[in-house]
Formats: C-alpha cells, sequence, structure tokens
C-alpha cells in the first residue's frame, strides 16, 4: 500500500462522517474577500487536534528511577564538595588574617628590640664587639629610616 493510497483513505474516514450537504470549515473553502458585518461576532472555536503539552505522560521505569537517584545522589556529592570547598577557602582567608596579624606582632616586638638596642651605649665595647655594635646600629637605621 502506497503513501498517497492511506491518505486517500484517511480523507474517505474522515470525510465520510460529515453530512456532505453541510458546508465544512476547512480553510480551502473560505473567501477573504467576503466583507465581514462588524456587528457579528463568532466565537472562534480552536480546531481539535494536537496541543502541546497535553501528550501522554511517560510511566517512569525501574531503570529511569535508578538514573534519577544516581543523579540525585551525584548532585548531592558534588554540593558537598562545593560546601567543603567553600569553608576551606573561609578556613584559609581566617589563616591569612591570623599569621598577618602574627607578623605584625613580631614586627612590632622586633621594632621594641631595635629601639631598645639603639638606645644602649656603646662606648664601653672594644675590638670586634665595637664594630658589630656600629654595623648593627647602621642597619637599623637603614630599616626605619632613621
Amino acid at each position: 500500500m502506497t503513501s498517497s493510497s492511506r491518505r486517500r483513505a484517511k480523507r474517505s474516514k474522515t470525510s465520510s462522517s460529515v453530512d456532505p450537504s453541510t458546508p465544512t470549515s476547512d480553510a480551502r473553502n473560505v473567501d477573504l474577500n467576503e466583507a465581514v458585518d462588524e456587528g457579528i461576532q463568532e466565537e472562534l472555536v480552536r480546531p481539535t487536534g494536537r496541543r502541546k503539552g497535553t501528550g501522554k505522560k511517560t510511566v517512569e521505569s525501574s531503570s529511569d528511577l535508578e538514573l534519577k537517584d544516581d543523579f540525585e545522589e551525584m548532585n548531592r556529592r558534588l554540593q558537598d564538595i562545593r560546601d567543603l570547598g567553600h569553608q576551606r577557602y573561609e578556613i584559609m582567608k581566617e589563616r591569612v588574617a591570623e599569621t598577618k596579624k602574627f607578623n605584625e606582632m613580631q614586627e612590632a616586638r622586633q621594632m621594641e628590640k631595635d629601639i631598645e638596642f639603639l638606645s644602649k651605649p656603646i662606648d664601653h665595647l672594644q675590638g670586634d664587639a665595637l664594630i658589630l655594635a656600629q654595623m648593627r646600629r647602621q642597619k637599623i637605621k637603614e630599616k626605619y629610616g632613621l
């Protein structure tokens, strides 16, 4: 059976159920040049046929449910990994802040020691001790721009 004979059979089936004496609402029989009275309002009826989204709902098979469960499990794991990454990032930020604070405290202590060293007299030193003390004083002065 060819596709054209199938089509004819289908057409003849649908047209046989319609009374041939009544006009059809086929668009081929409508005159577009015909004037329409504004006072007449016809209710437009949507043609019957396929509508988007009104198809049969598919029944989920057990393999689909397993895949859905697997997907949900992977999604949950990915979210856990993302959350762990975020927690690590926050911990790293805290550690960096603590390290910075610790370094600032160490620098302040070193500055106190350097100032204390500069304030001590070195007149009583002789030889290499005097030379080392003078070199250290020079480095401290350069370090703090004194």
